[in-house]
């Protein structure tokens, strides 16, 4: 891909990523406006499926779904080779979860603070955890998928360990988010979240990505 069809690329994902975002924003402050009595617990706090029909949560799973599925599609017509193309998806997917959080405060000044619990996601169950966990993450997300999308064709090669280790990173990331799931479903106001786990995964995940990199640059 040519440098100036690469730069209108990436410029064209930003563009993507942003109205994205605010369009789930959008849907979360609508879901929200059609239940006005919010629980005890929940009030000014924005946890969408307590506020709406069960027949309306299945379609919001749905909904997360399909925003999973366009931001691969994004992603794969956006890049030619793997790397380029997870590259992509990442830069995207850390640009609309910021975008999220940001047009939030914007139209709804909501969060309060980084430390305000959120559900982050419904599948398979609720995702629990301080705004500022995934902000984070999503970071991450736009750096390194920045870096993939500019250097697809650096020949990179990642073992099975590497992938082990960077899938059970991941996974233990969502774990730590999955411990108070069972709170949310049962109308309390989920505390619980796992910071260390969090963390280990984090750092661990993160550098083991550097190291891969670094690895190969110095062949």
């Amino acid at each position: 891909m040519e440098d100036r069809t690469r730069r209108a690329s990436y410029v064209a994902l930003w563009i993507f990523a942003l109205a994205f975002g605010w369009m789930e924003a959008a849907t979360v402050v609508y879901l929200r406006a059609t239940s006005p009595s919010v629980p005890g617990p929940f009030a000014g706090v924005q946890f969408p499926f307590v506020l709406i029909s069960e027949r309306l949560l299945a379609a919001e799973v749905v909904r997360e779904a399909a925003t999973m599925v366009v931001l691969g599609a994004v992603a794969w017509l956006a890049g030619r080779r793997r790397a380029d193309r997870v590259g992509a998806f990442l830069f995207a997917f850390g640009v609309w979860d910021l975008a999220y959080y940001l047009v939030l405060r914007l139209i709804s000044g909501w969060p309060n603070s980084l430390t305000d619990p959120d559900i982050l996601f419904l599948i398979p169950w609720p995702w629990v955890g301080p705004v500022w966990a995934p902000m984070l993450v999503a970071a991450i997300f736009v750096a390194a998928g920045s870096y993939l999308y500019w250097s697809p064709d650096q020949g990179r090669r990642y073992s099975a360990s590497d992938v082990a280790l960077l899938t059970i990173s991941a996974a233990a990331i969502v774990a730590s988010f999955l411990v108070d799931w069972s709170a949310a479903t049962a109308g309390e106001l989920p505390q619980d979240f796992r910071p260390g786990l969090y963390w280990i995964a984090l750092v661990l995940g993160t550098g083991w990505f550097v190291h891969i990199e670094r690895r190969r640059a110095l062949r």
